[in-house]
């Protein structure tokens, strides 16, 4: 008999569940599967509007900041023609705006990178779910059943 695996929300931590369940409600898919880009932790597809998140993020409790990150990244996907900001000011240690600017040079182009920094710098704030929850309902339509 195969094994039964849970809904992707259970593999969540609770504090993000209600914003997963309202990307769901808007449209977006959330699969706690590798992608077929074996190296990263999480992504988003715009086309097809999923979100990945690698199970091997659990272990390693970096699920909470990967599935933020590619939320944010969902939100952004909601303008017209392509992915923009959403505008958000937050503020983070030098250390880790310096880390974000390290990352950013050596691994994204020059066209993802603000859309970047502005995933990296909400994954870690504590109210990152009330904001991108905002956001979505502010920026996306919502999908009919």
């Amino acid at each position: 008999m195969p094994l039964a695996l849970p809904p992707p929300q259970a593999s969540l931590p609770a504090d993000v569940r209600p914003l997963a369940t309202e990307l769901n409600r808007y449209g977006f898919k959330v699969r706690f599967e590798q992608h077929p880009q074996y190296n990263v932790y999480g992504l988003f597809n715009l086309k097809s509007r999923t979100i990945w998140i690698a199970p091997i993020t659990i272990p390693l409790e970096i699920v909470r900041q990967t599935f933020l990150h590619e939320a944010v990244h969902a939100v952004q996907s909601c303008s017209p023609g392509r992915p923009s900001l959403l505008g958000v000011k937050v503020s983070v240690a030098p250390v880790v705006n310096q880390e974000i600017s390290g990352i950013l040079v050596t691994r994204y182009g020059q066209f993802n990178r603000a859309l970047e920094r502005e995933a990296f710098l909400l994954q870690s704030q504590p109210d990152a779910v009330a904001i991108l929850i905002r956001a979505l309902r502010s920026r996306c339509n919502l999908k009919s059943p």
